[in-house]
């Protein structure tokens, strides 16, 4: 009888551990890191960007410094663009080479350009709506894979947003943007600043 009370005991107290690093630990754990981004006054990171076109496949290494909503974005890599600077806001962005416009065009059906990419990541991570949790494990590191929903309202387009942290350091990795059920983003996070 001991034996079988010690059994139910033990059985209990993993099913409520397990319990506590589910699904809820994982949602609570990426609210978590929303609100410590939420509360930088500026986010600094140098970012390698794949932005596939379909037909076409660019890849870039950016800088970009992030704060109040807003991010200055410079282009480190190819050479082609080094030096190309970009504002972005909610609104969209301003581009700047030498006093030279440039329009890359836009990724998604409701116009992404790989510039915005990295602030409108930044600005899920902190109030946009997460729509699946998990942790995985790999390079050696435990990581929250946190996928947000990212679609502009009324576009009739599907368009998320999935980064993945390491849980202990709680700063991103990589990520991706799916558009309509196609990456067409994916970046790696390389120096990353938060004050």
């Amino acid at each position: 009888m001991r034996r079988v009370l010690a059994l139910a005991l033990m059985t209990a107290l993993c099913l409520s551990v397990c319990a506590c690093g589910g699904k809820a630990g994982t949602d609570q754990l990426a609210k978590d890191i929303g609100r410590e981004i939420a509360s930088a006054r500026s986010i600094t990171a140098v970012v390698s960007v794949t932005a596939d076109y379909g037909e076409r496949v660019y890849k870039y290494k950016l800088r970009c410094t992030y704060k109040d909503s807003a991010a200055d974005v410079e282009a480190l890599e190819p050479d082609g663009i080094k030096g190309l600077k970009a504002h972005v806001t909610e609104k969209g962005l301003a581009l700047s080479l030498g006093g030279v416009a440039l329009d890359t065009g836009g990724l998604t059906d409701d116009g992404l350009s790989p510039l915005e990419a990295v602030p409108v990541m930044i600005r899920a991570w902190t109030g946009e709506r997460i729509t699946e949790t998990k942790r995985e494990k790999a390079e050696g590191r435990e990581l929250l894979c946190v996928t947000y929903d990212i679609s502009k309202p009324d576009s009739g387009k599907k368009t998320s947003h999935t980064a993945w942290f390491d849980v202990k350091t709680r700063l991103p990795v990589k990520a991706e943007i799916i558009s309509n059920g196609y990456r067409v983003i994916n970046c790696s996070f390389g120096n990353i600043i938060m004050e």
